[in-house]
């Protein structure tokens, strides 16, 4: 050790403070791997948990478009099975009339002074009954 003759005052605070040191054991730090894996896990979880919730948000989805897309799911909207394709047509019969009637041709009728039309007005296009 260091004399305190030789030093001073100077040399007895030095070996006040060897004496402290030396008694003493150092204070322990944390390790930077084990900081290091702490965070690691962290980070682990927390993509877990997001994953997981994206997941269950993109199931909800798919889930909610599946049944808007059953059938009965529109009340308005009426399901029509359709033919095969392979199948022919149905046979029509051309002595049988046909179900929608044909819009009859417009005939002009002569805009005589006893039409029954008012004064300016487009003249009727059928005959009165």
């Amino acid at each position: 050790m260091y004399d305190s003759d030789e030093y001073g005052e100077g040399g007895r605070v030095r070996g006040a403070f060897e004496a402290i040191l030396d008694g003493s054991r150092e204070p322990v730090l944390p390790s930077v791997t084990d900081a290091a894996v702490v965070g690691g896990r962290r980070i682990r979880r927390r993509r877990t948990a997001v994953s997981g919730a994206v997941g269950v948000l993109v199931a909800a989805v798919l889930t909610a478009g599946a049944v808007a897309s059953l059938p009965g799911a529109n009340p308005g909207r009426s399901s029509v099975p359709l033919a095969p394709a392979s199948s022919p047509p149905p046979p029509t019969d051309p002595a049988s009339p046909s179900a929608v009637p044909s819009e009859p041709s417009a005939v002009p009728t002569p805009s005589g002074g006893t039409t029954g039309n008012a004064p300016g007005a487009a003249p009727r296009t059928s005959p009165l009954p």
